[in-house]
């Protein structure tokens, strides 16, 4: 069913699709982070009970924000995979009152003991694990077990953030934090790679521009995501010069990859220039974290982790949930004004955020500034979203009309 032209929003159904509930919370926690630290608390607020604040702040960036969203977009795939019903009712509600234990808990975490914060958080991994493992077994789509792989493996990074946080071993909890980022630029690199492609097929075969059509790269890929993995074992055992020198080369490789995607003659279509112009930062920001531990002295390597955290995740979550409010009644998708302002408003926001180090003296007003221009960018990317919660869900959630020839994507074509 597509959507109509009523303003009125019939909340009915929000229980019948992952995206509604996940999406939203995943949004309300980005926007809430930031508002309430730094930002609340320099203007009063009492501070998140979890000693040093900057530990709540990424744990709630990372485990809180991104993981919703993570779990809200593979839910929302789970079909295309098994030809299963979407999740919906008690289970999805159960997820997010996890979920949501996660928050409260997190928030006052210096004043509960550690059993109870692992009841939410962990539990909040395990079920999302449980539920993904369970459809995997009843449609016999084994194959899909890497996602499990990569969804307990941010669990276990969350429960050894939370107990070496609360035990006094900061640096070590952000280490694992640093891990765990890697760990979902691989995820978003997997899903990217693929999706973004072949979005960008279909306009193009709608277009009529079949010249055009962006040729699959598997060894590319399966290199790329060779390397993210090695990066990643070597960070998990200390090994920085090899995990940062195979990053650079998964980065200069996804480089490679995405010089093929017609990124400029797609810039006209705002839904997927969010996509490419977002996936860009993954290469971007691999790349100049690896040149960092190498060189530290040219630029903090902390802050320049930011163009994954907010360039690339954040991005591609505005660029990737967002398509769920762009369905048109005659089943084309088109951008509306809130994704089109929040998109660029959190491009913007990564490079102010970026620009901090460079003036020192005004570093504080500018981090400020960032703050205020990520909490906009998503209030009005959340006013534009919400037609994606009301009335009966449009399937396929995050797609429009397919066009019949752009089911796959051509093989490799010599470059010229």
């Amino acid at each position: 069913m597509m959507p109509t032209a009523s303003t009125d929003c019939d909340l009915s159904h929000f229980w019948e699709a992952p995206h509604r509930p996940l999406f939203l919370a995943a949004f309300f926690c980005a926007l809430a982070t930031i508002a309430w630290w730094p930002l609340g608390v320099s203007h009063g607020l009492p501070a998140p009970q979890f000693e040093p604040v900057v530990l709540w702040h990424v744990h709630e960036l990372v485990f809180g924000f991104v993981a919703a969203a993570m779990a809200g977009y593979l839910l929302t795939a789970l079909p295309n995979w098994t030809g299963l019903p979407l999740l919906r009712g008690a289970p999805l509600k159960l997820l997010l009152l996890f979920w949501l234990g996660s928050r409260l808990t997190i928030a006052l975490a210096d004043h509960l003991p550690l059993w109870l914060l692992h009841i939410f958080n962990t539990g909040y991994f395990l079920w999302l694990a449980g539920v993904l493992c369970q459809q995997f077994l009843l449609a016999r789509r084994f194959h899909k077990s890497w996602i499990l792989v990569v969804v307990l493996a941010i669990g276990c990074a969350e429960a050894l953030f939370l107990h070496t946080a609360l035990e006094g071993s900061h640096s070590a909890s952000l280490n694992l934090a640093h891990s765990a980022v890697i760990g979902i630029t691989l995820l978003m690199t997997i899903i990217g790679s693929q999706a973004i492609p072949a979005f960008t097929n279909n306009w193009f075969m709608r277009c009529g521009r079949t010249e055009l059509l962006i040729p699959a790269m598997p060894a590319a890929r399966n290199l790329t995501m060779g390397l993210m993995v090695l990066a990643i074992f070597g960070l998990t055992l200390t090994q920085f010069d090899l995990a940062y020198g195979a990053l650079i080369c998964a980065a200069l490789t996804l480089l490679w990859i995405m010089s093929g995607w017609r990124t400029t003659t797609i810039l006209r279509n705002p839904l997927l220039a969010a996509q490419h112009l977002a996936f860009l930062w993954l290469p971007v920001g691999q790349i100049a974290i690896s040149i960092l531990w190498f060189f530290p002295e040219i630029y903090p390597l902390t802050t320049a982790l930011h163009t994954l955290t907010i360039g690339a995740m954040s991005g591609l979550i505005m660029a990737i949930a967002g398509r769920a409010a762009a369905h048109q009644c005659n089943g084309d998708m088109q951008a509306g004004k809130g994704f089109m302002l929040g998109a660029l408003m959190m491009w913007v926001t990564t490079c102010v955020r970026l620009a901090a180090p460079l003036a020192p003296h005004n570093s504080h007003t500018i981090l400020t500034i960032a703050a205020v221009l990520w909490c906009l960018s998503w209030g009005v990317f959340i006013a534009g979203f919400l037609p994606a919660i009301c009335g009966p869900v449009v399937r396929p959630v995050l797609s429009g009309k397919k066009h019949p020839a752009a089911t796959h994507l051509p093989s490799p074509r010599p470059r010229q």
